[in-house]
């Protein structure tokens, strides 16, 4: 999906904001461990494209082997019900959770 403002300053301030969000998360990650911010044009004007990570379009990975949803993520199989029409979630599409844990000396890992 592609968002843009059009030229009006709100929607260019505001992605303005996101950039200035964006380096403050920066700031918490070791070099080249993010994704670097990135916007695109559209008519000449700012735009956002946004995706999700869980599914890519069946168009666009014909070839693509579908891999279930694991219930920890989709417990209600609501995902898996939406990958039927028109996605599938690959192998590329797997999103992977990760949780700190503290040890006996207190040290996070």
């Amino acid at each position: 999906m592609t968002i843009t403002g059009l030229g009006a300053p709100t929607f260019t301030d505001s992605v303005k904001v996101g950039h200035e969000i964006f380096l403050l998360f920066q700031q918490q990650f070791a070099a080249n461990e993010l994704e670097p911010w990135r916007t695109s044009t559209y008519s000449g004007s700012h735009s956002l494209e946004l995706s999700n990570r869980y599914f890519t379009s069946r168009r666009d990975a014909a070839d693509g082997t579908h891999i279930p949803f694991t219930e920890i993520v989709d417990p209600r199989g609501i995902l898996e019900e939406m990958a039927k029409a028109n996605y599938i979630h690959t192998e590329e599409n797997e999103v992977r959770y990760y949780r700190s844990q503290t040890d006996e000396e207190g040290v996070v890992k």
